[in-house]
């Protein structure tokens, strides 16, 4: 009965996100991107880049720190800490969006600024809120939830085609899902206070967040590292490369929310069924990387036609990186809930410093192809490190669970 609700609430937090993924990437964006033009398109999508690391790191840690203590909050009746800590993230977020901001676009730009801070600061509450439909592993909101999203972001674009500013799509996307969460929860109205929780939870989360941060940095900043090394045009090139290599990996890592949400409710995993998933998931990731090779060429030529060509050129090395990048996320509830929380920090360390030294060794050797290939590097050495974390972990619960003879 749980398999068959867990594969039913899988096949939901799928659909659930392929909704506003694919109404932005196969509708809104190459919309944008054709009124834009290359170098503008390409400065958006490096504040979406920029405004994406700062905010969602901080509210996907709220949302799981939440998932994994609620139980314990809820057995002693106590409420609060989360409000404090979404105020601290919410504050730090609009700080360094509006230097970002202003470093990105070489001036100030009141108005600009202004969206960018406001649609970043929805999306870190509307990641940290959603927890309450994972909390009660109620994955039929998540999807009416992102309806609303997807709605939202199509208002927003007739706001753009009207104004001028692409922000409007995500400020009003964002808007449309906090109305829903809103009303459906009542997170956001717990006592702002602190509990005797507070400095357990917030070294939790201040691990975690750094953790995600670094991870997060890997994301997203390869659009900020582009735009000062080659400019605008190398990151709308970039950008459509990794266009179907993002779709599916995104598509299919909801699944890992799903993994976490029923794992906080498990005590140990079998090796069997750790290995298991990695072999599912490479056979779905391998078939999803010969279909994109096969489709990739119309799609972009449709969507991106101005730079198709270009971008075509690296799809085969960029959509390796994606589908690596998905096995890693659909493991990595498995190593949060069952090895300690540091491994979070000491992996995503470890990468940060082989992205970077794999990233300008390729980039120098043979520009934007080596910088992708430098990424696709660090994304293997990452994933053999996550799974020799999850065995050592497991070896170790082993030996200290043998009786003593």
């Amino acid at each position: 009965m749980i398999k068959r609700k867990m594969i039913t609430d899988s096949i939901l937090s799928i659909i659930a996100a392929a909704i506003p993924i694919l109404v932005l990437q196969l509708v809104i964006l190459p919309i944008i991107a054709s009124r834009l033009g290359d170098i503008q398109y390409g400065l958006a999508v490096t504040l979406i880049s920029m405004a994406s690391l700062l905010s969602l790191p901080f509210g996907n840690v709220l949302n799981n720190i939440r998932l994994l203590l609620d139980g314990e909050y809820q057995e002693n009746k106590i409420s609060g800490d989360f409000n404090i800590l979404l105020l601290v993230g919410m504050v730090t977020n609009a700080i360094m969006i509006i230097i970002g901001t202003i470093y990105y676009e070489g001036g100030v730009f009141f108005f600009s600024i202004l969206l960018i801070v406001v649609f970043s600061g929805f999306n870190l509450m509307r990641e940290y809120l959603i927890v309450s439909f994972r909390i009660k592993i109620d994955y039929k909101s998540i999807l009416i939830n992102n309806v609303f999203l997807g709605s939202g972001y199509f208002l927003g674009l007739l706001l753009f085609l009207y104004t001028g500013y692409w922000q409007f799509v995500y400020l009003v996307g964002a808007g449309f899902s906090l109305l829903y969460i809103n009303k459906k929860s009542d997170l956001i109205r717990e006592p702002f206070r602190k509990t005797k929780f507070f400095g357990k939870t917030s070294y939790k989360s201040g691990i975690l967040f750094i953790s995600s941060f670094i991870k997060s940095i890997l994301t997203y900043a390869d659009k900020m590292l582009l735009f000062p090394l080659l400019g605008p045009v190398a990151v709308s090139v970039y950008y459509a490369a990794t266009l179907m290599g993002k779709m599916i990996s995104m598509t299919i890592m909801p699944i890992s929310s799903v993994m976490l949400s029923y794992l906080a409710k498990m005590e140990k995993m079998k090796i069997k069924i750790f290995i298991q998933i990695i072999v599912a998931v490479t056979a779905v990731g391998s078939v999803g990387y010969v279909v994109i090779l096969l489709i990739s060429t119309p799609i972009l030529h449709l969507l991106y036609p101005n730079w198709a060509e270009e971008s075509l050129k690296l799809i085969h090395i960029t959509t390796a990186t994606a589908i690596v990048g998905m096995i890693s996320a659909v493991i990595h509830p498995i190593i949060l809930r069952f090895n300690h929380i540091n491994w979070q920090l000491i992996i995503n360390g470890i990468n940060l410093v082989i992205y970077v030294a794999s990233v300008f060794i390729f980039y120098n050797l043979y520009e934007l192809v080596g910088f992708c290939l430098g990424m696709l590097v660090a994304s293997v050495i990452k994933l053999s490190l996550m799974v020799f974390v999850f065995l050592l972990g497991y070896h170790n619960r082993q030996v200290k669970a043998r009786p003593v003879e």
